[in-house]
């Protein structure tokens, strides 16, 4: 597993690609940067703060190599919560309001999840269920 050396939460100066969602880091924006070191590799990892966010509340990295959480499976987990949770049996596909980018779907689940809290029915053993 990478070791995290310092995470920092920058505003951009310039654009950045998301390591997870692969979507743009827009100038302006608040995102977080680690300096992680691996296999005596030391590198920077740049993600939205929601894609961040999202990878914790659906327990992404439980079930990560020693590698760490990449942008690959970042997006398979997401797309196994819409399918699971936001699927339309008539249309045979997921509901066109969940027919987003990955960064846009990491939003929507964050203000589905805090919905859920604030209702009472949050249940985390449920939304983990629904992650491969």
């Amino acid at each position: 597993m990478p070791t995290i050396l310092r995470e920092t939460y920058p505003t951009a100066k310039k654009e950045h690609r998301c390591e997870f969602c692969c979507e743009k880091i827009a100038i302006g924006q608040k995102y977080v940067r680690q300096t992680n070191i691996y296999d005596g590799t030391i590198y920077d990892f740049v993600t939205h703060q929601e894609c961040n966010e999202v990878a914790h509340e659906l327990n992404m990295y439980d079930d990560c190599d020693d590698s760490g959480l990449d942008g690959d499976s970042f997006r398979e987990n997401l797309n196994a919560y819409v399918y699971a949770n936001h699927y339309d049996e008539h249309t045979d596909d997921v509901y066109t309001s969940w027919q987003l980018n990955h960064y846009e779907i990491a939003k929507k689940i964050l203000k589905e999840l805090k919905t859920e809290k604030q209702n009472g029915s949050y249940n985390k053993i449920q939304r983990q269920k629904h992650i491969r």
